[in-house]
């Protein structure tokens, strides 16, 4: 599966434990989050205010 700006987090976490190595290295807790069936990955990047192709680029990374 690839991993879209909008891919919800709730699906992106169920593809690999390696998907939450990423939000725990960006000290992302939305394995925890209320909004983690409704937020998306475009979401998460824009509230946090990080680099969108490379967040992107390593949750795809992470599926491999």
């Amino acid at each position: 599966m690839q991993i879209t700006m909008d891919t919800k987090i709730s699906e992106a976490l169920k593809i690999n434990k390696n998907i939450m190595n990423v939000f725990s290295s960006y000290k992302l807790l939305c394995a925890e989050c209320k909004g983690i069936s409704q937020d998306t990955v475009r979401i998460v990047i824009r509230n946090n205010g990080l680099d969108g192709e490379k967040f992107l680029k390593e949750l795809n990374d992470a599926c491999k």
